[in-house]
């Protein structure tokens, strides 16, 4: 009998362009939940009796008028580095200092910064209700509360101008008259559901059609302000190999982007219309949730991330049917020139 031939597996090309793929299979499916006299406990933390991660343990729900946890309000936690596990008491008796009139809508956590304001907090005002709620209420996430004009902005574009925005933080909690409280539709570095792209396209929707098809998210401009304030992280890049990043992209034909420079509305304008968005592991890369569906993102390796994409980024891409190409951090300018050119850039 003829020995069978077998066929050696083709290997894929190292500068292919890959399906981005869910860090975690998505579970826990959106759904939403309407709370009569709703109780949001206050936020607070503290250490768990563990010799490993998770060793810490934070606080900071919605809970009924009889007491009793409403498990959708929680946060899910996805991240593998462990640093701290929800731990909400089941039952707390609803005791408030501040009460909120009317009927508002939960926003899960409030995050001060950008990147997390994008994937946490938008992205948990998903559901339309029949009529504008009176205002939005939030947990803060132990930073600061402070409702910035780019906060504003992006909740506008979401649908929410103009509403009051209510954060509990470590003070008092606070009574709610009648809370809609949609479940988290995004699991931090784990998986991204439909719901959330959705609101990422209502940001969008009304700046495509403009702009560059191919875009590059700059750090060199802000890579210079941490190297000068001395930066609590040190930046382990130097300011020529980031110029000379920026000339490799624009060479190839890449509008150069410096989001610091711009304020959000311009940064939409630059990225909504992108097939192709290039950047560096980190919350820049993130506003690959605003370019089209099925369109490609280059994500370079970091200080942080060096050898292996963010998986928050991989969510983030998966969500939207992303092509991807991760780059290591280590690779010199001219190789990462060499990939764009294997990956189809010219």
């Amino acid at each position: 009998m003829a020995a069978l031939a077998l066929r050696a597996p083709r290997l894929r090309h190292r500068s292919e362009w890959c399906a981005a793929v869910q860090p975690v299979r998505p579970r826990r499916t959106p759904h939403v939940e309407e709370v009569a006299d709703a109780y949001l406990s206050r936020v607070a933390t503290g250490e768990l009796a563990t010799v490993h991660r998770p060793s810490k343990w934070f606080s900071g729900a919605v809970y009924t008028s009889a007491g009793e946890l409403v498990p959708a309000s929680q946060k899910i936690l996805g991240d593998p580095r462990g640093l701290r596990v929800a731990a909400d008491p089941s039952f707390l008796p609803p005791v408030a200092d501040v009460r909120l009139d009317g009927t508002w809508l939960y926003g899960g956590t409030w995050a001060p910064t950008f990147g997390h304001f994008l994937v946490e907090t938008l992205t948990t005002l998903w559901p339309r209700l029949p009529q504008q709620p009176t205002g939005l209420v939030f947990h803060s996430s132990f930073g600061p509360t402070n409702v910035e004009g780019w906060h504003r902005r992006l909740l506008a574009l979401a649908g929410f101008a103009d509403l009051p925005v209510h954060v509990v933080g470590t003070g008092g909690p606070v009574a709610v008259e009648h809370l809609v409280v949609p479940s988290r539709s995004v699991a931090l570095h784990a998986w991204v559901h439909p719901e959330a792209r959705s609101v990422w396209d209502t940001i969008a929707g009304s700046f495509r059609g403009a702009g560059q098809q191919r875009v590059y998210v700059s750090r060199t401009l802000l890579n210079e302000h941490r190297r000068a304030v001395r930066y609590r992280r040190p930046v382990r890049s130097s300011a020529e190999h980031d110029r000379a990043l920026d000339e490799v992209f624009a060479a190839r034909g890449f509008d150069i982007v410096r989001p610091e420079t711009l304020d959000i509305a311009e940064q939409l304008a630059r990225v909504a219309s992108a097939a192709v968005i290039a950047g560096l592991s980190g919350s820049g890369l993130h506003h690959s949730a605003f370019i089209p569906r099925g369109g490609r993102v280059v994500e370079l390796g970091d200080g942080r991330n060096a050898t292996r994409p963010v998986r928050m980024q991989c969510a983030i891409d998966a969500a939207s049917g992303h092509q991807r190409r991760f780059i290591r951090g280590d690779a010199p300018p001219g190789e990462v020139d060499h990939i764009l050119g294997r990956l189809g850039l010219t």
